[in-house]
């Protein structure tokens, strides 16, 4: 009878990512970190390179789930009330996922891999939601909708 194939937590694979990025994290590291032994990690056919995107990726996603929930709280407030609402919903991933927002903010930044457009792709898309956000509730204010890209890279920036 076959094994089951070891699941990989991808909160423990961005972990693992977090504090030397994609090239100074050895993949026995990665394994030792996720749980699962080496040739686990590579069991789909997939290299480093994609696993540090899966990584990216699904941090990406918590970070964007958390968005929605503070999108949703603050459905029918301020511009002022949601750009705050989505402020804490950054410190409150950075807090809980210190290790997830080192990676996003730190060592997903590269140039150097396969991967490289599709990760930075991938991290864009926080400020890409900020911004839509921001844009709807400035336009309901009757604000300038052009003030959110400015606003959202501050946002995303500052927190």
């Amino acid at each position: 009878m076959p094994r089951p194939r070891s699941h990989i937590d991808t909160a423990r694979l961005a972990d693992a990512f977090a504090a030397d990025g994609l090239h100074g994290t050895s993949s026995a590291a990665v394994a030792a970190i996720v749980g699962v032994a080496k040739p686990t990690l590579y069991a789909h056919g997939v290299t480093k390179d994609e696993l540090f995107l899966h990584a990216v990726q699904s941090e990406v996603e918590r970070v964007l789930a958390r968005l929605a929930a503070a999108e949703r709280r603050a459905a029918g407030r301020s511009a002022r009330h949601r750009a705050t609402a989505a402020a804490e919903a950054l410190i409150e991933h950075a807090t809980a996922r210190p290790d997830g927002a080192r990676l996003l903010t730190h060592t997903a930044a590269h140039a150097s891999s396969r991967v490289a457009d599709q990760v930075t792709a991938a991290v864009r898309r926080i400020t890409t939601y900020v911004e839509a956000g921001l844009r709807r509730e400035l336009a309901a204010d009757r604000l300038d909708p052009a003030l959110a890209p400015w606003l959202a890279r501050g946002l995303v920036a500052a927190a």
